[in-house]
C-alpha cells in the first residue's frame, strides 16, 4: 500500500526539523530517508567522487569492516549498504558523537561503534577485520609507524588508507615526513589544516610494508601534482594533496 503524500512531507518536515536542532556543522553527506540529506549537492558529489577514488569493493556481503576515525559515519554506512558487518571507532566530540547517534537512529543501522585510540586497537580489543578503512587520520597523529602497525595487528585482508601527502618540489621518491606535534599545538601555532603530519608517498608505502603488509599498491596519487611542485619551488615549502592506498596482508 502506497503512503499517503502528505504522510512523507510531515516526515520530510519533521525529520528537517530534528537536523537543524543539532548544533554545528555536518561534516558528510548522509542521506537520512524522507528526502533528507545532512550535505547540499555539491557535498554529495565530492563524496561520491571519493567513494569512486577509493575503489572499496561493491559487495562486502559477509565481511568484517572497521572503520577507524569515523566521525560522522559516512563510510561507516556506505559499508553497511554494500552489505557489510561494521565496527566504528574514534574519539569522537560530544557534538559529532550525537550527529552520529542521530544518523544511526534515523537510518535503522546496525552498526557497532567504541570509542578507542587508533594506537590502542588490538584483536583482543575489537578482533579483527577482511577491510580497515583509515582516511583522513594518519596525519593528526604523534607517532603515525606505531599506528599503522596496530592497524595491521587487526586486518586480515586489505586496509584502505587515505592520508594528506607531501609534494615537495624535490625528492619526491625520498620516504620523507613532516613533524606534526600534535592537533592542539597545531591550531596554537596556526599550522592546523596545512600539511603538518604529511608523507611521501615513498614514506606512505615503505612505513606500510614496515608495518608488516605484503603487498602496498598505490590507487591515487595528489591531483596537480607539477602545480603543487611549482608552488613548493616558489615558496620554498612543501605542498600538500592527498593519496589512497590499499596495503594487504596476503
Amino acid at each position: 500500500m502506497a503512503v499517503p503524500e502528505h504522510t512523507n512531507s510531515t516526515k520530510t518536515e519533521a525529520l528537517r526539523k530534528e537536523l537543524t536542532a543539532l548544533k554545528g556543522p555536518w561534516h558528510s553527506p548522509i542521506d537520512l530517508g524522507h528526502d533528507v540529506n545532512t550535505g547540499d549537492a555539491l557535498a554529495q558529489r565530492r563524496f561520491a567522487r571519493r567513494i569512486k577514488l577509493m575503489q572499496i569493493p561493491e559487495d562486502l556481503t559477509g565481511k568484517r569492516v572497521l572503520d577507524i576515525g569515523a566521525y560522522d559515519g559516512f563510510f561507516s554506512f556506505e559499508f553497511e549498504r554494500r552489505g557489510a558487518e561494521v565496527l566504528s571507532v574514534d574519539i569522537w566530540t560530544d557534538a559529532m558523537w550525537e550527529k552520529f547517534q542521530f544518523a544511526i537512529e534515523k537510518r535503522k543501522s546496525q552498526i557497532k561503534h567504541k570509542r578507542i585510540d587508533v594506537r590502542d586497537l588490538t584483536p583482543d580489543e575489537v578482533g579483527t577485520f577482511d577491510i580497515v578503512f583509515c582516511a583522513g587520520v594518519l596525519y593528526h597523529l604523534r607517532h603515525p609507524l606505531l599506528a599503522l602497525e596496530a592497524i595491521r595487528s587487526v586486518t586480515d585482508g586489505l586496509l584502505i588508507l587515505e592520508t594528506v601527502t607531501l609534494v615537495p618540489f624535490t625528492h619526491e621518491r625520498f620516504p620523507m615526513i613532516g613533524f606534526f606535534p600534535g592537533d592542539e599545538e597545531a591550531i596554537a601555532s596556526g599550522h592546523a589544516h596545512k600539511i603538518c603530519g604529511a608523507a611521501t608517498i615513498s614514506w606512505i608505502q615503505a612505513a606500510l610494508r614496515s608495518a608488516g603488509f605484503n603487498k602496498v599498491e598505490c590507487k591515487y596519487k595528489p591531483s596537480m601534482r607539477w602545480w603543487r611542485k611549482l608552488v613548493a619551488l616558489a615558496t620554498n615549502k612543501p605542498q600538500g594533496g592527498r593519496s589512497i592506498h590499499h596495503a594487504y596482508v596476503k
